[in-house]
């Protein structure tokens, strides 16, 4: 698997950023998350389209559209495309984990839509390399709106043990406190305790101490795996 690679050192670690987004027909699709989220110079947005397909017109105006905003903003931010291929899934995939580990600086994903053939791979690269995206944004065809998502952790790997204390959290509805999984596992508070430590580090629960009471909130992550058994 590829590193990332270096950027230019003049540019400050903290300020640099690398916009990776699918590209349809529709530039707002990634101009609305881009601006609502903050351009400086030096960032560069990575665009993602199809290869041995240009989509004609429309996508060339999209392209143009994006450019043309961003250049108004600071003519140092680049646009560049990477066009992913089409025809093979395995290696759409293997080609968006690149594009991800080639990105430098903070690493954010805008989920806007965009060709099918490629939008499915690029959102398998997304949940495999999470650990290596600093934000994921989303938009929202209804209303237009962008949100942040947490994408889930799905492959860090959990004990048979600890998934056993994860079925409890669940069999008490989700949303539960220490000692009522103590009591209803009939475990050792220290063993459920080290449970939910490797839980939470896998994003499936998450915890909060509300005074001397560890309160456990089902996640996500926790539900789907759950759901995988």
């Amino acid at each position: 698997m590829l590193g990332r690679q270096s950027f230019d050192a003049t540019i400050p670690r903290s300020h640099v950023r690398t916009y990776v987004s699918t590209l349809g027909f529709h530039s707002t699709r990634v101009t609305r998350p881009v601006l609502k989220q903050g351009l400086d110079s030096g960032d560069r947005i990575v665009l993602l389209r199809p290869a041995d397909d240009d989509g004609g017109e429309r996508a060339a105006e999209a392209i143009s559209d994006i450019e043309d905003i961003v250049g108004q903003i600071d003519p140092d931010i680049s646009v560049t495309v990477e066009q992913l291929p089409a025809d093979d899934f395995t290696q759409t995939v293997r080609e968006a984990v690149r594009v991800l580990n080639e990105a430098t600086g903070e690493v954010i994903v805008t989920f806007g839509g965009g060709p099918r053939e490629i939008f499915l791979p690029f959102t398998v690269a997304a949940l495999v390399l999470r650990d290596e995206i600093d934000e994921s944004l989303q938009f929202n065809d209804v209303d237009g709106s962008v949100q942040e998502v947490q994408l889930p952790d799905l492959l860090t790997p959990i004990s048979d043990t600890a998934m056993e204390t994860l079925g409890v959290v669940d069999e008490l509805g989700g949303e539960t406190t220490l000692p009522a999984i103590v009591e209803a596992h009939d475990r050792a508070k220290s063993t459920v305790g080290r449970h939910l430590d490797a839980l939470e580090s896998a994003g499936a629960v998450e915890t909060t101490q509300e005074g001397k009471t560890r309160l456990v909130g089902l996640t996500l992550a926790g539900e789907l795996r759950l759901t995988h058994q």
